[in-house]
């Protein structure tokens, strides 16, 4: 009777919607160049008490990113009257209100603001430049508690700036005076579906064959010099489906693809995977510039490979049943971690890294986690469980916290696997088998499938027997001195340090606008000496330097980028290494105890074993 009684309360709890008539969603964007957009909501409802939801927890985010602080002007009003309305004091994200009697909907209107430029980071997922905007529909609108809200079904439209032109995974039903209007479809849907929309707009199917009708970019730029994609570039666009056709197999977890591309300075950097599309983001020349393309190389695979792992197979303590539940992350070093070295992979494979730039993409994850010390007390699955706490959280002392390493330690700790996998099957299965086997079945419409560590193993067993359990309770929940590195090491090549700094480690620092000594003296510096990270232990460390220091000498002479990289590499011949730091009010002289010169990651080839890791990269398509 207990039970009987719940369920009544639960039904009561949410009212009935008239499922015959849609939401109406009217976005005005027209005044996004100043940062605002505003929003009419019209819910179809019943007299009585209902709860406003404004969507929390987005899938594929991993913790809550709402923009409920800028929302504003948030009125309700059922037949032109307004209704009180009071934020629920648990949840900031919910508000109710009573619907009075007679009436057969409310409206709700309120305006989004926008963070001003690059401010917030990738927090926000509306961003706007005054010529690019890239809207997710989870920030400008709110859903009314029931039991299955991912569900509703909207009629949603958005209103651009006269000129501008779009892109989205949405269909368009009626194109009129800057208004589109878009198809009927799920809440789920809309939210999985963002919308880049610029003054300045280009698209570029990709993908070879009956693939190029599936696949497309669609970029949005500051100014028109950013829409230029380099032949090689475009090459490798075009052959980036194809790639991920031969590692999943031929059936899809999407309709048709949509790479979407914001470029400006005056947006935050981001890439945020989505069923059929993924919403990308850098800077305005971040094509044009050689170095910007190469840092961002992996960024277009690791999308995509989301839409596989994330998105339709997708760990089953992250599926829910709404957008206001706490997702549990512990399998984000299956979720991201996998993903990340899939993306590297489909990166080294299509052609956006060379195999040269893939074995230093390796060599710069192999040391940034070496120095990762606190893996001495934190096991990386609890990095994972941690998600939501360390996404945002400051990047000083990473180090000795650690931070979302599920990312980067996922890269080696699935190389590790391929590569077991490689060489206990002598070459005849790899991570692609797997990868096929548990991923390959899509249907070509976005669905969502869970999955659990036991099956995981189960598929892994199905391709290289063993104790895969053992295997990732050693590598995965328990502290660890050091990195899972076989997969470098059994792959033929092994960690090294020499005193010139790979191509990649060049423009990485460089594009970082700061020198990376992490890997020397254990400590990273921007160009106006502000100390970021310190390795725990480090000379750094160990001569009293701490982060948010600011170094003002070195030597006794006034600080340079150059002039400290110099200091650095002459220890090895005996100079010395002496920082005058200033910390708040008060100044000191560092003294660094170190003799080792310059020292910079690389991979070195290790005589007499097969190239494994040439095998790992090679393009399965012509």
């Amino acid at each position: 009777m207990l039970r009987f009684a719940l369920v009544v309360f639960a039904l009561a709890a949410f009212p009935p919607l008239t499922f015959a008539q849609n939401i109406e969603l009217s976005v005005d964007a027209a005044e996004v160049s100043r940062k605002v957009i505003h929003v009419r909501e019209v819910i179809p409802t019943a007299p009585g008490p209902i709860a406003l939801h404004y969507p929390k927890w987005i899938p594929g985010r991993h913790r809550p990113v709402g923009q409920i602080a800028n929302v504003t002007e948030f009125r309700v009003r059922a037949g032109g009257k307004a209704i009180d309305w009071k934020r629920d004091d648990a949840d900031p994200f919910t508000i109710n209100c009573v619907v009075p009697d007679g009436a057969t909907s409310i409206e709700v209107t309120f305006d989004l603001l926008l963070a001003a430029g690059a401010e917030g980071g990738a927090m926000f997922m509306t961003v706007a430049s005054p010529k690019v905007m890239t809207m997710n529909w989870n920030d400008v609108l709110v859903y009314p508690k029931l039991a299955k809200p991912l569900d509703l079904t909207f009629d949603a439209a958005v209103k651009l700036p006269e000129k501008w032109k779009y892109g989205t995974a949405l269909v368009p039903r009626e194109e009129k005076d800057g208004r589109v209007a878009f198809k009927e479809a799920t809440l789920e849907t809309l939210i999985d579906s963002p919308l880049l929309a610029g003054e300045n707009v280009r698209i570029v199917p990709i993908g070879a064959g009956q693939e190029g009708q599936l696949h497309r970019v669609v970029l949005a730029c500051d100014s028109p010099d950013g829409l230029e994609v380099p032949e090689a570039t475009l090459k490798a666009w075009n052959k980036l489906p194809g790639e991920a056709a031969a590692l999943f197999g031929p059936a899809k977890p999407y309709r048709d693809y949509t790479f979407l591309l914001g470029l400006s300075n005056h947006i935050p950097r981001a890439g945020i995977e989505h069923h059929q599309s993924s919403d990308n983001r850098l800077a305005e020349l971040a094509l044009v510039k050689a170095g910007e393309r190469k840092a961002a190389a992996t960024l277009f695979p690791h999308e995509f490979v989301h839409s596989w792992n994330g998105k339709f197979r997708r760990p089953a303590d992250m599926i829910m049943p709404d957008y206001q539940k706490p997702q549990q992350t512990r399998l984000l070093w299956v979720y991201e971690g996998l993903t990340n070295y899939l993306g590297w992979l489909l990166a080294a494979r299509s052609g956006l890294l060379t195999a040269e730039d893939a074995r230093d993409y390796l060599a710069m994850t192999a040391a940034r986690m070496t120095n990762v010390k606190a893996r001495g007390w934190r096991p990386l699955d609890d990095t994972a469980a941690a998600a939501s706490t360390l996404f945002d959280a400051t990047g000083s002392w990473r180090s000795a916290r650690r931070a979302v390493d599920f990312y980067d330690e996922g890269t080696l700790l699935w190389l590790e696997v391929d590569v077991l996998i490689r060489t206990q099957t002598k070459g005849a299965k790899s991570i692609d088998d797997f990868c096929t086997a548990f991923f390959g079945n899509g249907t070509g419409a976005p669905v969502v499938r869970g999955y659990n560590l036991e099956n995981v193993i189960d598929a892994l067993n199905a391709v290289a027997e063993r104790d895969w359990k053992a295997y990732f309770a050693r590598r995965v929940e328990v502290p660890a001195e050091t990195p899972p590195l076989e997969g470098i090491t059994e792959g033929g090549w092994k960690l090294s340090y020499t005193e010139k700094p790979t191509d990649l480690f060049t423009t990485m620092e460089g594009l970082a606008k700061g020198v990376n000594l992490t890997d020397s003296v254990g400590f990273a510096v921007t160009g106006e000496g502000l100390v970021g990270d310190i390795v725990p232990n480090s000379p750094a460390a160990k001569a009293g330097l701490a982060p948010g220091m600011k170094v003002i000498a070195v030597n006794g002479r006034r600080f340079a980028t150059d002039n400290l990289k110099a200091a650095v590499a002459a220890t090895k011949s005996g100079g010395k290494l002496e920082l005058l730091a200033e910390s708040g009010d008060f100044f000191k002289t560092h003294a660094l105890d170190y003799k080792d010169g310059a020292r910079y990651p690389r991979l070195e080839k290790t005589e007499g074993k097969p190239d494994v890791l040439a095998e790992v990269v090679k393009s399965k398509t012509k």
